[in-house]
C-alpha cells in the first residue's frame, strides 16, 4: 500500500515539476522573443532617425522675431499688451491662414517673460496644439487636451492594473502649467471639449473621477491620492487662434479673452516676407518676379511656397536666378488665378501670355 502511496506521489510529482518546467521554458524563450523584437524595433527606430531631409522653406522663412512678423504691427501690439506685464490675460486671434498668427503665439511668450513683473518664468513652456486633431474618448479613457484616468479594466496589465490602481495621465493644460497653451483653429473644439476648458480656466486646476477610486485603498499611491482630492495644477495662459469669425466661437470663450484680429496681407506686405526670404535663404531674384509672385499670393505663406516651387525649377535648368518667366510658369502649372486671392480683382498680369523658359 505504501509502495502504491509512494508511486502516486512520484507521478504527482514528476506532474507538477514538467509543468513548472514547460512554464518556465516558456517564459524564458517569451522573455527571449522579447528582447530580440525590442532590439529589432529600436534598431529600426534609430535608423529612422539618422534619416532628416532638408528643412522647408517654409519653415526656414517663419519669423525668429516678432518684428519680423509683417503687416501685423497693431494685433503684435494689441497681444503684448495683454500677455506682457504683471497681469497677463487670455487671448484670441482672428484672422485668414498664413498671415502670422501662430508665429506671433510662439513669439509672444518670449516677450511676456521679458516684460517688467511678469508673472511668467524664465523656463515657461509654450505648449502647441491644433484643435481639428484633437481627439478624446467619452468614457474619459484618453483627452490629451485636459488628460484622463487610465482605469484598471481598461489600461489592462502593469503594476498599477494588477494592484487595481486608477492612474491619473496629464493633459495639454497640465503641461501648459506656468505658461501659455496655443490651440490653433480652437474654434473647431467640440462643446464637450470647450466646456471642460473653461472650467480648467476658472478653477486653474484639473480634477478626475473615477469609479476605481477609494480614499481607503492603501495600494493607491500617496500622489495619486492627492490628484484625486486636490487635481493637478492647470494654472496658464490660453492663446487660441482661429479662421473663423468671431460669431462662430462661442461666447463663454470669447468673454475670458482679450480679441485680436489679424488682417490679410497686402501685397506691399507679401513683397517684405518675400524680400525677407530671399535675404535669409541667398535666393537670386529679379523684381519682377518678386511682383509677380506677390500679386498672385493670398498670404505669406502662398508667397513662400510659390518662391520655393520657383527655386527648385531653376535648380533643375542649372541656373541660379528667378526671373519672371519662372514665376509665371510655376503660377501656371500650380493654377493660381488673380482674383481669388486677397488683394481684389485687380489685374496685375496676364501669365497666360509669358512663355516660361524652355526646360532643360
Amino acid at each position: 500500500m505504501s509502495a502504491i502511496i509512494m508511486i502516486t506521489q512520484f507521478f504527482f510529482t514528476l506532474v507538477i515539476g514538467m509543468y513548472f518546467f514547460t512554464k518556465l521554458r516558456a517564459e524564458r524563450t517569451d522573455s527571449r522573443t522579447m528582447e530580440e523584437n525590442s532590439k529589432k524595433e529600436a534598431e529600426h527606430l534609430n535608423s529612422m532617425r539618422r534619416i532628416s531631409l532638408s528643412e522647408p522653406l517654409t519653415e526656414a522663412a517663419r519669423p525668429r522675431k516678432v518684428n519680423e512678423i509683417i503687416g501685423q504691427e497693431d494685433g503684435i501690439r494689441a497681444i503684448k499688451a495683454a500677455l506682457c506685464g504683471p497681469n497677463p490675460q487670455h487671448i484670441l486671434i482672428y484672422g485668414p491662414p498664413g498671415v502670422g498668427k501662430t508665429a506671433a503665439a510662439r513669439l509672444a511668450l518670449e516677450c511676456a517673460k521679458k516684460s517688467d513683473g511678469t508673472p511668467f518664468r524664465r523656463d515657461a513652456k509654450f505648449i502647441e496644439t491644433d484643435a481639428t486633431i484633437m481627439r478624446y474618448d467619452e468614457r474619459c479613457i484618453a483627452d490629451p487636451l485636459i488628460g484622463s484616468v487610465h482605469d484598471p479594466i481598461y489600461q489592462g496589465a502593469g503594476a498599477y492594473g494588477s494592484a487595481g490602481v486608477p492612474q491619473p495621465k496629464e493633459g495639454a493644460v497640465s503641461k501648459a502649467h506656468g505658461g501659455v497653451l496655443f490651440i490653433d483653429e480652437i474654434g473647431e473644439l467640440p462643446p464637450c471639449q470647450i466646456n471642460k476648458l473653461l472650467k480648467v480656466l476658472e478653477d486653474r486646476k484639473v480634477m478626475f473621477e473615477s469609479a476605481y477610486y477609494s480614499e481607503s485603498n492603501k495600494n493607491i499611491p500617496t500622489y495619486i491620492h492627492d490628484v484625486f482630492k486636490n487635481g493637478i495644477p492647470a494654472d496658464f495662459r490660453l492663446i487660441g487662434a482661429t479662421t473663423k469669425k468671431p460669431e462662430d466661437i462661442p461666447e463663454a470663450v470669447r468673454s475670458r479673452c482679450v480679441e485680436v484680429y489679424f488682417n490679410p496681407l497686402s501685397k506691399e506686405s507679401i513683397l517684405k516676407i518675400i524680400d525677407g526670404a530671399r535675404e535669409r535663404l541667398n535666393i537670386a531674384l529679379d523684381d519682377g518676379a518678386a511682383n509677380l509672385i506677390a500679386g498672385y499670393a493670398k498670404n505669406g505663406r502662398d508667397a513662400v511656397k510659390i518662391l520655393q516651387t520657383a527655386k527648385n525649377i531653376v535648380f533643375l535648368d542649372g541656373r541660379e536666378r528667378i526671373t519672371a518667366d519662372d514665376a509665371a510658369w510655376t503660377l501656371n502649372a500650380c493654377r493660381y488665378t488673380n482674383g481669388m486671392y486677397f488683394g481684389g480683382d485687380e489685374k496685375i498680369i496676364d501669365i497666360s501670355v509669358i512663355k516660361p523658359k524652355e526646360q532643360k
